[in-house]
């Protein structure tokens, strides 16, 4: 019986194996999923090799100055104005104090050291007039030599400390107004006074708040400030883009060789600040073949690039280069103008 039960069970694994290598009848089987090639030429994005030029381009962006105008703000609540030390319509130069702030630890100072003057300045005076005092008493009742350069050197002594003392708090005395005049705010231009805000006087002002507006000359310009200020020639004419819209403009340059200016040829009327920009062209490489230079790789000291072989695959293809301008790099060898390169 036990003999049965193991041929049985034989039978059963054969039986297994059997159906698991596919030996069992087509219907049992699984299909199977079909082979793909690798590479699938309608799933690669490709690049035609162009012949053109290949252009360098930046820009120049320049702000508007019209009507020079310059405002003093305020500063914030850490900042107390002390006074506004100007009227509407006054006239002001360049440096001329608009606002003075209030500096609470260089006014005490101020205040305690001339007190200190005034005391100093008195003790030398009266410890002179002892001095005199002492000698002509002394000469009337005819007292030695010995007691006359007693008497010198005691007052002289005191004068000689207190000048020094003096001379300290005169110092700084000095030190605390150069403080205060450091809180100035003056004029940074020469022109009219058109708004002031007295009612900031012993109180404080925000950022935004506007104390003081001094207006100048008109100007009818473009400021920029560019290391390609050397390329461009004085009385060039060339067109600055303002807000969608062109103007044609003559450039101006300075003594400064960062600093060019651009006058439009008709009066504009934009604010302070709006900017305009210049498109300027670097470096012009004409009639050459080229490709974006992400599409060139490195293969050990070689240059490749990836197209398509006749069997749809994908393949190398080496190549030489010649110059390289912004993202755009010259083709000199191994490809020709329409051919494709895979991107991918």
């Amino acid at each position: 019986m036990r003999r049965r039960i193991l041929l049985t069970c034989g039978i059963l694994s054969v039986s297994l194996c059997m159906s698991s290598c596919g030996i069992l009848p087509a219907e049992e089987e699984f299909d199977l999923a079909p082979v793909v090639k690798e590479y699938e030429g309608n799933n690669y994005s490709k690049y035609t090799v162009t012949r053109g030029d290949m252009v360098q381009k930046d820009s120049i962006d320049a702000s508007y100055q019209g009507t020079v105008k310059y405002e003093v703000l305020g500063e914030g609540t850490a900042t107390r104005i002390k006074k506004i030390r100007v009227k509407k319509g006054q006239k002001v130069e360049v440096g001329d104090v608009l606002v003075e702030n209030y500096v609470a630890d260089q006014e005490r100072v101020i205040k305690d050291t001339n007190r200190q003057i005034e005391s100093l300045e008195l003790q030398i005076k009266q410890a002179k007039e002892l001095r005199e005092r002492e000698l002509a008493k002394l000469k009337k009742i005819g007292g030695s030599k010995k007691q006359k350069e007693a008497v010198r050197v005691q007052y002289d002594s005191q004068i000689k400390n207190c000048e020094s003392t003096l001379k300290l708090a005169r110092l700084d005395l000095k030190s605390a107004k150069e403080e205060i005049e450091a809180n100035y705010t003056t004029s940074d231009l020469d022109g009219t006074v058109t708004k002031v805000d007295t009612s900031f006087n012993g109180g404080y002002a925000e950022p935004e708040d506007v104390l003081v507006v001094v207006q100048g000359k008109k100007r009818n310009r473009f400021k920029a400030k560019t290391e390609y200020a050397s390329r461009l020639k004085d009385g060039q004419e060339v067109t600055l883009t303002v807000l969608g819209q062109q103007y044609k403009t003559t450039v101006k340059k300075t003594s400064d060789k960062k600093i060019v200016y651009f006058y439009p040829k008709t009066e504009l009327t934009f604010k302070n600040g709006v900017v305009g920009s210049l498109e300027l062209i670097l470096k012009v490489k004409k009639n050459v073949l080229y490709l974006p230079a992400a599409m060139v790789f490195d293969m050990g000291s070689k240059k490749i690039v990836y197209i398509e072989a006749k069997n749809g695959v994908r393949e190398t293809r080496e190549v030489t280069l010649g110059e390289r301008i912004d993202n755009l790099v010259e083709i000199t060898g191994g490809l020709k103008e329409n051919e494709q390169v895979i991107t991918n």
